[in-house]
């Protein structure tokens, strides 16, 4: 049951699952069209080398006979031979039959108003007297002129060699019903087995696949827990190194500012723009710091606080000479899983854009998508750059996670990140996830420029070892969004 649910959730399983059986449906139509236009076509040949058959053995055994007596001036072999021909008429056999001679006379026929009658020769009683080939076709318009009761007709030529006689053509009409029943019913024989045996080979091979694309989606599935367990421990690693940094070595080299502060303020000369040099050097160190600690371990990824960490992750562009614009709403509704996953949007696009693009201007805009029929969050980050290949995205290869697992893992969650040319050119990051707010979102966060802190006056408030409590790494200062 779990493996159903996975392959129903999984949408990339279950468009492979849907495209498999599609495929497989028209395969077995086209198969079962074929089959039949085939078969009819197999079959209507067959029933003209039967009837060419039919006419070379009446022309033999039927007429060659009594025709020879009857040319030679025998004329009481004429009525046997009407009889004959007459029979055949009768029972259906035949429609119609004549011979002709090289000048396109007829010298019998089975209508006697047609014997002595002359007309240009067909080419196939020509080919008949000339070369002794057997030819048949379907036709609707006999030589000799209408037959009643048929409006579409087999004819067959065939050669007469008579002894004595010249070469002569043998011509039979049959009626076309026979041909049509004789190719049904080969149709019918040969259909059920091509097409039984292609459906029999789709029902065995449906299960195989449909089991098949339950254990890719477990497999994915599992895949996608472990990148979660990966992040989930990659978040708390940093989150770790941000506390050690904060508690250690910021803490450290906050001391060291004060002290270098209170001696400069005491020596005189020379040695104090040395030492004043030195402060500045220290404080310099721990905003870096700060800037590190905020880049390892985001400050705070709730709804509210979303804004103000994607704006942290543009300043090494800007840093850079980039002109990065961040316009973003505060998403208090969101889940701070929800957050999470924009944040590392962000930072993989960014990253993208500091590494590939060679961009002059990043665009990055974060809010409701207010023409989604649900609650959806729209992240999209744009450059101006030169643009990223379709297989730049999948680094696992290399070791690297890239957009490619990103993608992967909000389609699991029922959204989508698109990677799309920009019609100016350049790329941009669209993202979309499905939110159920909690409360409606705020307005639109208005820029404001960052906020000086306690760096430039000295290193902190707070003097180390003086009984106040150092903030945690979540509260470490963070540029809030604005535009640049």
């Amino acid at each position: 049951m779990a493996d159903r649910h996975q392959v129903r959730t999984n949408p990339r399983i279950r468009r492979s699952l849907i495209t498999y059986l599609g495929a497989a449906a028209l395969v077995l139509v086209v198969v079962s069209v074929g089959a039949v236009l085939v078969g009819r076509q197999v079959a209507q040949d067959e029933a003209l080398r039967d009837a060419e058959r039919l006419a070379q053995r009446t022309a033999n055994l039927v007429v060659a006979p009594l025709l020879s007596d009857v040319l030679t001036g025998d004329a009481s072999r004429r009525p046997e031979l009407d009889r004959a021909v007459a029979n055949r008429v009768r029972d259906g056999s035949i429609a119609e039959l004549n011979v002709w001679d090289r000048t396109g006379t007829v010298i019998y026929a089975d209508d006697v108003t047609e014997i002595g009658e002359r007309i240009p020769i067909p080419d196939e009683a020509a080919a008949a007297i000339d070369q002794g080939s057997v030819t048949s076709n379907v036709t609707d318009k006999p030589e000799t002129g209408p037959i009643p009761g048929s409006t579409k007709l087999v004819e067959v030529y065939a050669p007469l060699r008579l002894p004595g006689q010249q070469p002569l053509a043998f011509e039979i009409y049959l009626d076309y019903d026979r041909v049509e029943t004789t190719a049904n019913n080969l149709v019918l024989r040969i259909v059920p087995l091509a097409v039984g045996a292609l459906l029999l080979l789709q029902l065995i091979q449906t299960p195989i696949t449909v089991s098949l694309a339950r254990r890719v989606a477990g497999h994915e599935a599992e895949r996608a827990a472990l990148l979660e367990r990966a992040l989930s421990a990659s978040e708390r690693e940093r989150r770790q190194i941000a506390a050690d940094l904060h508690d250690g070595v910021v803490q450290e080299l906050a001391g060291a500012g004060y002290a270098l502060a209170a001696v400069t303020r005491r020596v005189e000369g020379p040695p104090a723009a040395g030492l004043d040099h030195v402060g500045r050097v220290v404080r310099g160190a721990v905003e870096s710091l700060r800037r590190l600690m905020v880049d390892i371990y985001p400050p705070d990824l709730s709804g509210a606080g979303l804004p103000g960490a994607i704006d942290d992750l543009a300043e090494p562009l800007r840093q850079a000479g980039v002109t990065v614009h961040v316009r973003a709403e505060q998403l208090p509704g969101a889940s701070s899983e929800v957050a999470a996953v924009f944040y590392r949007v962000a930072r993989e696009s960014l990253a993208n854009v500091a590494k590939h693009a060679q961009a002059s201007t990043v665009e990055v805009d974060l809010g409701p998508d207010h023409a989604a029929s649900t609650p959806t969050v729209v992240l999209r980050v744009a450059d101006d750059g030169i643009g990223i290949r379709p297989e730049q995205l999948d680094k696992r290869a290399e070791g690297h996670l890239g957009l490619r697992l990103l993608i992967d893992r909000i389609e699991d969650q029922g959204g989508e990140l698109r990677i799309e040319a920009r019609p100016d050119g350049g790329t941009a990051a669209v993202a979309r996830m499905p939110v159920d707010w909690v409360s409606d979102p705020a307005p639109p966060v208005v820029p404001q420029p960052r906020a000086a802190d306690d760096v430039a006056d000295g290193i902190g408030s707070t003097p180390p070892n003086s009984g106040g409590t150092p903030p945690s790494p979540a509260a470490a200062p963070h540029s809030t969004a604005r535009t640049d």
